[in-house]
């Protein structure tokens, strides 16, 4: 199953989750985990609180409804503060022989 990850201020995180929560494309399509961060390195506000958000879409329904809807919202909790993106990471189920996860795609 797909992942996306992204870093950004927790309360803006939060409102994020809510939305997608929320969408008529992703509700129920997706799984959310909110993570508090202790801190930030690329953060120059070190006082702000710090999440990151992962979103696990259900293998299947990666459509490009879905990843048009889950866009419109990162752009708009953008809007609203910094908000970074991580790099794909594969499905945990995609590890190679040695253990070590495979090449994000």
């Amino acid at each position: 199953m797909p992942i996306f990850e992204y870093r950004g201020e927790a309360a803006n995180l939060k409102v994020l989750a809510r939305e997608i929560e929320a969408d008529q494309h992703l509700a129920g399509k997706c799984s959310l985990a909110l993570t508090p961060l202790q801190q930030n390195r690329r953060d120059s506000l070190r006082h702000a609180h710090w999440a990151e958000i992962s979103i696990s879409v259900a293998a299947g329904l990666a459509t490009n409804t879905l990843y048009d809807a889950l866009k419109a919202l990162v752009e708009r909790a953008r809007d609203r503060g910094p908000v970074e993106e991580e790099p794909p990471r594969p499905e945990d189920d995609d590890q190679g022989a040695d253990g070590s996860e495979g090449e994000n795609r």
